[in-house]
């Protein structure tokens, strides 16, 4: 919680930790945005917080850790609806599809978090967004492997046969990206469904979405 204390009549803001480490993610993530990852110095992040240098190392390592928890943030947040999702427990083939489709819609709606860390970012701070990635790749395989064992999906290895199809989706999504290019969020939702269930071994192949 935010404290203020006044001091000979003026009010000074007392920040709590939670908010000062938020107060530096989103000074990063403007950094980054406006000069890039690999440019961008912890004196540049804690100008735009408006904080001494020194705040910086009480919460963060190095700036690789910033754009990592931002990464870390946004898996969070994913990985919330996936919960959400499973916990509905509805049949296998719809619940994979809203899977999909969900990871696809945050996907471009982090359009620019997405560019940020697979276009310029160096490979410490893309090893801690791969730590990330794995707690949703995990949580989707149990799902899947759990199908292949009620007989809904088709698949030697279904928990290898998924890590293929994020792989592919996320490369895809990475790719599209980068080229800058207006994204065709229902195409892409199409064609990884179509992907997945071909994959998993859906008799009849999903066409729409």
């Amino acid at each position: 919680m935010t404290q203020t204390v006044s001091r000979a009549g003026r009010k000074r803001v007392v920040k709590t930790p939670e908010a000062r480490r938020a107060d530096i993610m989103r000074a990063g993530l403007e950094v980054f945005r406006s000069i890039g990852f690999a440019e961008a110095t912890i004196a540049d992040i804690t100008s735009a917080a408006g904080m001494g240098k020194g705040s910086f190392y009480l919460y963060f390592e190095t700036k690789d850790h910033v754009l990592g928890a931002l990464w870390e943030e946004y898996v969070n947040k994913f990985v919330a609806t996936t919960e959400e999702i499973l916990a509905r427990g509805g049949a296998w083939w719809p619940t994979i599809d809203e899977l999909l489709t969900a990871l696809i819609d945050h996907a471009v709606e982090h359009a620019e978090l997405h560019r940020l860390v697979y276009g310029s970012a160096n490979a410490k701070a893309l090893e801690l967004c791969r730590a990330s990635n794995a707690r949703v790749i995990d949580l989707i395989c149990e799902f899947v492997t759990r199908g292949a064992a009620a007989g809904a999906f088709r698949t030697r290895q279904p928990a290898w046969t998924f890590r293929m199809i994020y792989h592919a989706a996320d490369g895809l999504l990475d790719d599209l990206i980068a080229g800058g290019a207006p994204l065709d969020t229902a195409e892409i939702t199409r064609s990884v469904l179509e992907l997945a269930h071909r994959s998993l071994g859906d008799v009849v192949v999903v066409h729409g979405a």
